[in-house]
């Protein structure tokens, strides 16, 4: 049955969660965050009691209705066999480009990859902390028309390792600030054709492909954020027209765009990193 779940009836609810999997502080924070924007929706996923009152299913669910403090709908399921614990979750689960996809908001993949790149970058989180659905969504639309062209630069004979989320992330805030610049800088990127080695496009590329020795390649949404600010300094550069010995971390880089900014017209620019 579907009920409105308050943080009183989640609370009495989870002390029957007697013998469950480790919570997970991220989908907690992520589930709150989503309850707090007003995105939470009444789905076929809820919470599950057990033939003996104990909880199945639901636990961070519950979670974050306490710590948002607000009561959301939830399908409540009672009287579930004791066994059925065993099947919670083992299904393929939607992504958030599925469930995009399906709501005719995004066509591909990479798209949604790369306004979740910027979604991290903006929040300057590298720990693998999980955006929440609208603030992935709102960064599609405001950056959606950059989004494309940049792919579309990219689109014809891809080269492997220059597809990464982040690279594409930092290119369309450079197709923001100067497109033509960025059409070219993403082509010599692409080819490596008659550049130098102190080039900015020709250092990214070395980096992208692998090509350039270091020290110590963090990993997870670290590594994202070491290419992401890397292929700023490299893209700040060129549209300055320095050469560069050496990648480095861009310094006062301030992300340009709010989440909440509405899509530009295509005569719009937008100020300089």
């Amino acid at each position: 049955m579907a009920v409105y779940l308050t943080p009183d009836l989640a609370k009495r609810l989870l002390d029957r969660n007697v013998h469950n999997r480790k919570i997970s502080e991220k989908v907690v924070q992520k589930y709150t965050e989503e309850i707090k924007a007003g995105e939470w929706r009444l789905t076929p996923q809820g919470i599950g009691l057990n033939e003996l009152g104990e909880l199945v299913d639901g636990q961070h669910r519950l979670s974050a209705i306490i710590r948002a403090n607000q009561p959301v709908p939830m399908l409540l399921t009672i009287g579930l066999p004791a066994a059925s614990q065993e099947k919670v979750d083992r299904q393929r689960r939607r992504t958030l480009f599925d469930a995009l996809f399906l709501a005719g908001k995004a066509s591909s993949r990479q798209e949604v990859e790369i306004a979740t790149c910027l979604t991290r970058m903006r929040m300057r989180s590298d720990s693998g902390v999980v955006p929440t659905d609208a603030a992935v969504k709102a960064m599609m639309e405001c950056h959606r028309e950059s989004i494309a062209a940049v792919r579309a630069i990219l689109s014809t004979k891809r080269v492997k390792g220059l597809s990464q989320a982040s690279f594409l992330a930092a290119a369309v805030l450079y197709h923001e600030i100067h497109p033509a610049k960025c059409e070219e800088f993403l082509e010599s990127v692409r080819t490596g054709e008659m550049l130098t080695q102190d080039h900015p496009a020709m250092r990214l590329r070395r980096l992208l492909l692998g090509e350039t020795a270091v020290a110590s390649m963090p990993r997870g949404g670290a590594n994202q954020t070491f290419i992401f600010h890397r292929a700023i300094y490299a893209m700040q550069a060129h549209l300055e027209g320095r050469k560069i010995s050496a990648l480095r971390e861009a310094e006062d880089f301030t992300f340009p765009a709010p989440i909440t900014q509405p899509a530009r017209k295509k005569t719009a620019r937008r100020k300089a990193w």
